[in-house]
């Protein structure tokens, strides 16, 4: 059976055979570049000066850790990671260089090759306007006079940025938080080498949405290793890339999605061999026919001969900039070291293996060319090596000697502190289908919670045309509890869109998307499903604002329904924010009530940090008073619902309600004042609220619907008791989930939750009844 495009059924006997795949078809000399003027005389010199480039940067490593660098022996210690790719030179410059200087990248924790070639082809491509722009951001000193002097100390600067990074230093690219698995240029479009494994492609995926839906003509160029290609995340990426609807009309924009997914296969994914061992198929490319009707394009190429991936490379991006992405190329190459140099290789690699490889090296063969074509002697290429051995060893002396990052400053890009204050103009007010309408109140100025939410959302997509939602089921079907319902119709398909059942890729998408402009938000229908993502949102997310320095700003918001109550047993019904906590980075708001949860979004979606918007299932159909005018609630900023001086609740979201309810029975019942206070956001978390009031009782519960066991709750608990302990009366106890598993039958789910009797009997516990 076959579906059509409306889904109705046709049942017509066909034999679906995916066309054969180009492997190694893609091959050219010199001789025939420069025949058919496909590179001038001085890009094919240029070539091998950018694969010297990369050659001395790696055996600059190789030779530190052995203590064998010349320029630096005796002065610096070298300590970080060494996961070398020589033998990849003719892939990364290979593809680098056909690359506007502005397109994006990502790499993989063997990144130091793509990003000299990256940077290094891009300087090379700069105007001199940019080229000034350049030397302002980076405040970089220059003493030439002419463009191509200047040029040339820019490519200095940037071997010496890049060292600076490998060396933990302040000038590094990325301040020296990122280090070498993470070095990224943010200024280049190199959006980052990444340290897991799969890691850049929904990166790649995401920035690639951008440039798309923002028009600006970028590509995106996935490296990613053949061992990713066994990982869940990066097939993600690859479904989530090919999505018919960007190109089958169900968006004003028809065009692909602009990434080109480059596979760097140097045969082991770390020292289990890809082919024969790991992977049943001839090669990685075939895995594009599980994706596209057109095998994403994909092809295999020899990544030992820059020319055939510059050429392939070539046709690749092409057909991305004409609307005709995703794209797949896999580039056969080979690493001539093991997956680090703690790594002997000897174990699972004959000698014979790597000489024949050896004898094809990507320097040797191209260089070998540059000589048959008379535009260069064996003299010249020593002396083009030679250039770029004494650049590094400049350059590395110098990065040595270069300030350390300041230990005072550990805490330092942990989080932005900027907020979208002004839309650009590009941007402010964009058009809509249906004219923007504000939810329905009744006589008491009340909405639903979800009405609350949806408001939010709708007025932030209609004052910036950089905010797309996107995610589970929540175009035409409204979302799992119809809060996005009329968004598409008031929208459109290019900013409301469905995705597939992809949770991890729909979050790292979103990463890279705020990288190159959006600001996203992302729906993952219930808070369970994050675990899933969690790689994305603790590991992407929560994690590049800091290890790129500030360089950049992850704008995304992150929905998610939590809790129990409704009979949706274990896999439905968790609340995981504190696992969440424990990361770094990301902002978490857990609003109770219809006021917060539009206050709060508003915030988040203006916030210039990843922010996980946790919203309580039980509370969708609760009615609160929520003004028309805009108002926005800081984070940080907790709320006494309810004043009192015998004890302290500190919640959030639902259970804030049954504090209150429990508040209520305590004074009529048992004379007792509670007061009830809501978090509101738990990162950042308002201490000075929660202090004042445990002064002023001297009594605490701390309560959520997380289970008790290791909840943020014994988190506030610890807090308090360090800082205001001289005022306690009582041990601060705490309220939360039974430590079992959410169950569906309706008794055993109402004894796993915690409700207002429950924290009525804590409470009794430790203030004495009156009357």
């Amino acid at each position: 059976m076959v579906l059509s495009l409306d889904c109705m059924p046709v049942f017509t006997p066909t034999t679906l055979k995916a066309s054969e795949i180009p492997v190694f078809q893609t091959r050219t000399t010199l001789m025939e570049e420069l025949q058919s003027k496909a590179i001038t005389k001085a890009e094919a010199i240029s070539l091998y000066e950018q694969m010297c480039a990369v050659r001395a940067l790696e055996e600059m490593i190789y030779q530190l850790r052995s203590g064998a660098y010349a320029p630096l022996a005796g002065k610096y210690e070298y300590a970080g990671p060494t996961h070398l790719s020589i033998g990849q030179e003719g892939a990364s410059v290979g593809a680098c260089s056909i690359l506007g200087w502005d397109d994006y990248i990502t790499s993989t924790h063997r990144g130091h090759g793509d990003s000299i070639a990256k940077g290094y082809a891009a300087i090379l491509r700069m105007t001199a306007e940019q080229m000034k722009q350049r030397i302002a951001y980076y405040t970089i000193q220059v003493t030439s006079g002419d463009t191509e002097g200047i040029r040339q100390e820019l490519l200095a600067d940037h071997i010496y940025r890049s060292i600076c990074e490998l060396f933990g230093k302040e000038h590094g690219y990325c301040k020296g938080r990122g280090g070498s698995m993470h070095i990224a240029d943010f200024s280049l479009g190199h959006l980052g080498a990444n340290a897991i494994v799969g890691g850049g492609t929904p990166i790649a995926t995401g920035a690639a949405y951008a440039a798309r839906y923002l028009d600006d003509g970028k590509v995106a160029v996935c490296f990613v290793g053949d061992g990713a290609f066994s990982n869940g995340i990066t097939l993600e990426s690859m479904q989530m890339a090919t999505m018919p609807q960007f190109e089958n009309g169900l968006h004003e924009r028809k065009k692909g999605v602009p990434v080109v997914f480059c596979i760097l296969n140097n045969l082991y994914a770390m020292t289990g061999q890809t082919h024969g061992e790991l992977c049943d198929v001839p090669y990685l490319a075939c895995r594009g026919w599980g994706f596209a009707q057109d095998g994403m394009q994909a092809e295999v190429v020899n990544g030992m001969d820059v020319l055939s991936v510059r050429k392939a490379m070539t046709k690749a991006v092409n057909e991305c900039r004409e609307g005709r992405g995703p794209i797949l190329r896999e580039l056969m190459t080979y690493r001539y070291y093991g997956h680090s140099l703690s790594d002997p290789r000897k174990a699972y690699r004959k000698k014979e293996e790597e000489t024949a490889w050896r004898d094809i090296d990507p320097l040797l063969t191209y260089g070998q060319q540059l000589i048959e074509c008379k535009l260069c002697t064996q003299a010249d290429l020593e002396a083009i090596y030679q250039k770029s051995f004494d650049r590094n060893a400049a350059q590395a002396l110098k990065a040595a000697f270069s300030p350390d990052p300041s230990a005072s400053e550990l805490y330092k890009y942990l989080y932005a502190d900027s907020t979208c204050d002004k839309v650009p103009a590009a941007y402010a007010n964009p058009k809509t289908l249906l004219p923007v309408e504000k939810s329905k109140r009744d006589a008491q100025g009340m909405i639903l919670y979800k009405d609350a939410i949806k408001e939010a959302m709708v007025e932030e997509m209609a004052r910036d045309g950089r905010v797309v939602l996107y995610g589970e089921d929540l175009a035409d079907y409204g979302g799992a509890f119809f809060v996005t319902s009329g968004m598409l119709e008031t929208f459109g398909r290019d900013r409301v869109f469905n995705t597939s059942i992809s949770e991890s890729a729909i979050c790292g998408t979103a990463v890279g998307a705020a990288m190159a402009g959006l600001r996203p938000i992302v729906e993952l229908m219930y808070f369970d499903f994050a675990l899933q993502a969690s790689d994305q949102i603790s590991n992407q997310a929560a994690k590049w604002h800091y290890m790129s320095g500030g360089a950049r700003t992850v704008p995304m918001v992150i929905r998610a329904s939590a809790g129990g109550g409704k009979g949706y047993g274990g896999q439905h019904s968790q609340s995981i924010e504190s696992i969440f906590c424990h990361t770094p980075g990301i902002k978490v708001v857990v609003p109770s009530n219809p006021y917060d949860a539009k206050g709060l979004l508003k915030t988040a979606i203006r916030d210039d940090n990843p922010v996980l918007y946790v919203e309580g299932q039980m509370l969708y159909s609760m009615k609160g008073q929520v003004p028309e005018e805009e108002y926005f609630i800081p984070f940080g900023q907790a709320s006494i619902k309810k004043a009192g001086k015998d004890a302290t609740f500190i919640g959030w979201s639902y259970v804030v309600n049954e504090a209150v309810k429990a508040a209520e029975i305590l004074e009529k019942n048992h004379g007792v004042s509670l007061e009830v206070i809501d978090a509101r956001t738990l990162v950042p978390f308002d201490w000075e609220t929660v202090i004042a009031s445990v002064k002023k009782t001297g009594k605490v519960v701390v309560g959520s619907q997380a289970v008790k066991t290791c909840s943020f709750t014994a988190e506030v608990a610890d807090t308090i008791t360090r800082r205001a302990f001289d005022w306690l009366d009582h041990p601060v106890e705490r309220v939360g989930a039974a430590t079992s598993i959410s169950p569906q039958a309706k008794a055993m789910e109402k004894a796993y939750l915690p409700y207002a009797d429950d924290i009525v009997k804590v409470v009794l516990a430790m203030v004495k009844p009156k009357g």
